[in-house]
């Protein structure tokens, strides 16, 4: 691969579901896009059919995880001012006897179900005790270090 990817679950059109390689994905004022690379036949100039990629942006709602997978060393874009868009999520993790519970920082798209919230949001998350970023996206990445 030419530059980083990494696998991801597509649904088609029609229902059908299929993996393709993650690009890029970006961040809009109308939710989250991801630009895949999804491999089908075309015709050769001599008739005969060849493997190639397609690559196109789809919406969100085509496009899930796979599990285990890092998406880490995609290239992720907004177009929306970081302090109001929602590119992270936190998580609460319930404490188990004789340990505190906590609070994990994810890229949005890591951890399922997890709150969606603005960076602003994150970095005051940030400074309280037990916070802090998920070691899998490696969220301390895209966020700036806390005042």
């Amino acid at each position: 691969m030419p530059r980083d990817a990494a696998r991801v679950a597509v649904t088609l059109p029609d229902g059908q579901q299929l993996q393709a390689q993650l690009y890029e994905r970006r961040h809009a004022a109308d939710g989250w896009q991801y630009q895949v690379g999804i491999t089908c036949w075309a015709p050769t100039s001599s008739g005969q059919a060849e493997p190639a990629e397609h690559s196109v942006w789809l919406d969100a709602r085509h496009v899930r995880p796979l599990n285990g997978t890092d998406y880490s060393r995609i290239p992720t874009r907004t177009t929306t001012p970081a302090t109001s868009r929602q590119a992270w999520t936190l998580q609460d993790l319930p404490h188990r006897p004789g340990h505190p519970g906590t609070r994990l920082i994810h890229i949005i798209g890591c951890h399922p179900g997890a709150t969606p919230i603005t960076l602003d949001q994150a970095l005051d998350a940030l400074r309280q005790p037990r916070t802090v970023p998920c070691h899998t996206c490696k969220a301390a990445t895209s966020l700036p270090t806390p005042t």
